[in-house]
């Protein structure tokens, strides 16, 4: 019944999706706010849906634009239920929801480098927006793996690709701070250049973050034994896999994270997890997982936040 309505990515997918997505996004801010939830809530509710809708249809219309790796409707899905496995920390920052798109729009760009005859012009466009992400966290840095991945893979060793490759490297933070009168250097969280380490110790975890380790488990066993056929298909699904051991490796050591440790990981979280049950063999198995899935999380949700 649930993975039937979620067949196909269309009108009816998006409406139970987006329906779901609120109801997860309603439980989350209440157990957050229970001891002083009043009506203002809603409005905070009304933000965060609209966003986690919009970056929902986002990853979704990017990957229908590829011919081979189009996402499945249970993707749908699957955003939403993992964001209930989400350890919820105070709230979302403006920088972190930027960086988020960005890097889906990325990972688009990143498979057009790959199979696009403009192989230099979508280099270019790739190291722009990872020089963007620098700005808001110099630890972003190792995310230029992406543009050196293209550089070896399509053996762009000439002059003009060194230039695609390096020059936005140089021009973004060149405009940037040629025009702080414009763009203030701390505006949105811009300008953080301070590495701060802040490893993750055993008495750090909490019962949020157990839960989650588990789907960062299933997202490491999608990477290594379930890997897809096809080379569009295999190069966004490498973007996705170096995106989550990145995000891991940053929120493991803390890197200017703040108390959103893991949100990084978020969507190739669920990326994986969606890839998790659309290979499962039967509809049956594929319902029963989702929807013990979701009433666990809720009672969890409920018990860790001392509702129940």
């Amino acid at each position: 019944m649930i993975v039937e309505t979620f067949n196909k990515v269309g009108l009816k997918a998006y409406m139970y999706s987006f329906t779901f997505s609120l109801a997860v996004i309603f439980l989350i801010n209440y157990c957050k706010h229970h001891k002083d939830w009043n009506i203002n809530n809603i409005f905070e509710i009304l933000i965060l849906w609209i966003i986690f809708a919009f970056f929902t249809f986002f990853v979704s219309f990017l990957q229908s634009k590829k011919s081979s790796s189009k996402l499945s409707g249970v993707h749908l899905l699957t955003f939403p239920l993992v964001f209930l496995f989400f350890p919820n920390g105070p709230g979302l920052a403006f920088s972190k929801i930027v960086i988020g798109l960005i890097l889906v729009y990325s990972e688009h760009i990143f498979v057009k480098a790959l199979f696009s005859k403009s192989k230099n012009k979508y280099l270019f466009d790739l190291s722009i927006f990872i020089s963007i992400i620098v700005l808001f966290n110099i630890a972003l840095l190792i995310f230029y793996v992406f543009p050196i991945i293209v550089v070896f893979k399509q053996k762009l060793y000439n002059i003009k690709s060194l230039i695609a490759f390096l020059f936005p490297i140089l021009l973004i933070p060149f405009i940037f701070y040629s025009l702080p009168t414009i763009v203030p250097y701390d505006l949105f969280g811009l300008a953080n250049n301070t590495l701060n380490i802040q490893p993750l110790g055993y008495s750090d975890l909490t019962n949020g973050d157990w839960i989650w380790f588990v789907i960062l488990s299933v997202s490491i066993y999608v990477t290594i034994f379930i890997r897809p056929k096809g080379n569009e298909k295999s190069s966004a699904f490498l973007f996705m896999t170096i995106w989550l051991y990145l995000s891991f490796f940053i929120g493991f050591l803390g890197l200017n994270l703040d108390h959103e440790r893991w949100l990084l990981g978020f969507v190739p979280a669920a990326f994986f997890f969606g890839v998790f049950i659309e290979n499962m063999k039967s509809d049956r198995l594929k319902n029963s997982v989702i929807f013990l899935a979701a009433i666990f999380m809720v009672i969890f949700k409920l018990v860790d936040f001392e509702i129940l």
